[in-house]
Order: structure tokens, then C-alpha cells, then sequence
């Protein structure tokens, strides 16, 4: 299996409520006037400055104090759709998906034509993984607009997830119509290629998504183990040194490089061994790794499950080949299923098999995937 990209933002794995961090913004612009009343347009001015206030204290990170000023300004005006809107992204991004979802359904019941209230109802419920109901949700966001780059990829990710791969294809190649720099849209592709072996449009892919995405470490090394597979060790080569020029601690493209100069440059590929051999043993890296884990744990226990992939995908580019990957890599295939995320949870949990075979609860998991997928298809006719 070709190694996937991780990593902590979207362009590595992300999570669909990552998917419109801008909505907030967009959504709240264009206020309206003061109105010919005092009362009324004191009433504007309040609720104006809550909108205001939670969209700079949502900029700043404190999600419990943008939630309180949105929820004030919905006090204000209760059928406002855009103070609902943005109180339930906050919501969503903090986690409390019921509140979110119910948000969400009373925006779309003052405005049933909105494609950006579906689009935002089937993130939540893809998060909660209720996916049949978010695959019905995001169908109906391209209904509406389909001309919307987001709708299609959002049905894109929810199809890839329930293993329709085709469709999912088709999803992403209609958003990279609308809009050709649509980078994610071009990372989740090249996955769909990659579960199914299609090396060669995978790896055209990534080219595509890294010229956008030049920063993203993880995608060359991906772009490597792809290339590799293709007999095409010196751009192999060229794109592994990316990686490591981005991250110097990537002991997993570190030990690729190393593998792959064994025959050309015996010397280095021997001191990037070494080097490897050096994070490895580091016991500044393994207390990190530890501590990253440990946090993983506690975050999965409280259903912070990006919180948890996060730590997950950071500790796993720390370990490289660490006594501790195969529990890593169960561990974060088992965040994306509680996530929604199938499709990546899937890859992570087979790569967990190959290294900790004997291990029942990875079998299980796959399992227990295989049967939420089929229940949420059944569920979406």
C-alpha cells in the first residue's frame, strides 16, 4: 500500500469542518442599514457589534467567547440566518455537533434554497457520522448551486468515504472544472487513485496539488513512495529531499532517501541511516511521541477527534519507524471512523495490520467500518 499524506491542516487530512473557514466572514458581510427608529436601530447597532465581536474573537482562537456573542446576537435577532450561521459553525468547530446540527436545520428552515445551509448541515452530521444524512444534505447543496466548487467537493468526501469511489471522482473532477485551483480537490482525487492503484494519475495529481500546495511535506513524501513505485528513483529522490528540506524531522522520508541512495550514494544514504537511527533513539523525540499519544487519548475520550488526529498525525511523522507506529497508526485510523472519515480511517487501520498483525481490535475496526459503510449506503437510497 502507498503510503497517504498527513498532516494538520486540510491539505493533509482534515477534517470536513475545516473545509469553510472562511464562511463566517463571507456569510456576515453587508450588514444592514440603521433603520428609521431609534429603538430599531439601537436594536441593528447591538446586534451588529455582537456580530462583530464574535467574528474577532473567532479570528483569535477563543471559540467559547465567539459562541457567546453569536448566541447573544441570535437573542437579538433570532431569525437572522446569518447570526444562526455563524453560531453554528462555531458550534461545530468546538464539537457540540447536536447543537450545530440543530442550528443548522433552523437556518434552512427560514431559507430552504440555501445551498451554503445544506452544505453546512452535511458537515456537521458527516462529523457526527451520520454520513447517509450528510450525503443527502451535500446533494442537495449541488442542487442548488451547482456551480458551487465546495458543494462538490464536500459530496466528493462523503462518496470517497462510503467507498464510492467513482462518484467521488466525478464529484472532484466537477469542482476542479468550476475552479481549477480547488487544491484539496486534487489531494483527495490522488487518494482515490491511490486506494486503487492508478499510480500514474496519482502521482500527475499530486505534481498538480503541490505546485498549489508547494509547503505540504507529507504530499512529497507521498509524491516519492509514488514515483518509487513507478521506477523513477531520482525524481523519487528530488521529491524526498523536498520533504525533508520542509520537515529536517521527518524520519519517514529521511529513511525513504536513505533507502532509495543505497546503490547510488552509499555514503549518505549510510549518514541519513544514522541520522534516522538518531531521532529513533532520541529520547527527547520518543518522550514527545509519548506525550503526543497521551494527548491523542485524552482528546478521543472527549470526542475532540481533530484535536486527536492532529497529535496523532504529528507523533506519527516523529516516530518514522518507532516501536510505537503500528498503536499510532490504529490509534488514528480509529479517530477518522469516530470522525466520519472512512476512507481515510480505512488506510490508516491497514497499515496499522501490516505492522501489529496480531493485534484483533485493528481486524475488528475494519470490520465494524465495513459494516457502518454498508448500514450508511443502505441508509442514503
Amino acid at each position: 500500500m502507498t503510503p497517504q499524506s498527513r498532516g494538520t491542516s486540510i491539505g493533509a487530512h482534515i477534517r470536513l469542518c475545516c473545509l469553510f473557514p472562511s464562511l463566517i466572514l463571507a456569510s456576515l458581510s453587508g450588514f444592514p442599514s440603521s433603520s428609521q427608529d431609534t429603538r430599531q436601530q439601537n436594536a441593528e447597532l447591538s446586534f451588529n457589534g455582537e456580530l462583530q465581536k464574535g467574528i474577532a474573537l473567532a479570528q483569535k482562537g477563543d471559540l467559547k467567547g465567539a459562541e457567546e456573542a453569536f448566541e447573544e446576537a441570535v437573542v437579538l435577532q433570532p431569525r437572522d440566518p446569518r447570526a444562526l450561521t455563524a453560531l453554528g459553525q462555531v458550534q461545530e468547530q468546538s464539537g457540540k455537533l447536536s447543537e450545530s446540527i440543530e442550528t443548522f436545520s433552523r437556518v434552512i428552515e427560514l431559507d430552504p434554497l440555501s445551498a451554503e445551509a445544506h452544505e453546512n448541515l452535511a458537515i456537521a452530521l458527516g462529523d457526527r457520522t451520520d454520513l447517509a444524512a450528510a450525503l443527502k444534505e451535500s446533494s442537495m447543496a449541488t442542487r442548488l448551486a451547482p456551480r458551487a466548487a465546495n458543494a462538490h467537493f464536500l459530496r466528493g468526501r462523503l462518496l470517497n468515504d462510503l467507498g464510492e469511489h467513482e462518484a467521488a471522482r466525478d464529484e472532484f473532477r466537477k469542482a476542479l472544472d468550476i475552479d481549477p485551483k480547488y487544491s484539496e480537490a486534487l489531494y483527495y482525487w490522488a487518494a482515490v487513485e491511490g486506494d486503487e492503484g492508478n499510480t500514474v494519475t496519482q502521482g500527475n495529481l499530486l505534481k498538480r496539488y503541490l505546485i498549489l500546495r508547494p509547503d505540504q511535506a507529507a504530499a512529497f513524501n507521498q509524491l516519492g513512495h509514488v514515483l518509487e513505485q513507478e521506477h523513477r528513483e531520482s525524481e523519487a529522490v528530488v521529491a524526498w529531499r523536498r520533504a525533508i528540506a520542509l520537515n529536517p524531522q521527518y524520519s519517514e522520508a529521511i529513511y525513504s532517501l536513505a533507502r532509495a541512495l543505497s546503490r547510488t550514494d552509499p555514503v549518505q544514504s549510510k549518514q541519513l541511516m544514522e541520522r534516522v537511527q538518531g531521532l529513533e533513539h532520541d529520547q527527547q523525540t520518543i518522550d514527545r511521541v509519548n506525550l503526543l499519544g497521551n494527548q491523542a487519548n485524552a482528546k478521543m475520550y472527549e470526542a475532540n477527534y481533530k484535536g486527536a488526529i492532529d497529535d496523532l498525525t504529528n507523533a506519527i511523522g516523529l516516530c518514522g519507524r518507532c516501536g510505537l507506529l503500528g498503536a499510532l497508526e490504529k490509534n488514528l485510523g480509529l479517530a477518522y471512523c469516530h470522525a466520519g472519515q472512512l476512507d481515510s480511517g480505512e488506510r490508516e487501520l491497514k497499515i496499522a495490520e501490516t505492522l501489529i498483525p496480531d493485534d484483533p481490535s485493528v481486524s475488528a475496526a475494519l470490520q465494524t467500518l465495513e459494516r457502518q459503510r454498508r448500514r450508511a449506503l443502505g441508509n442514503s437510497q
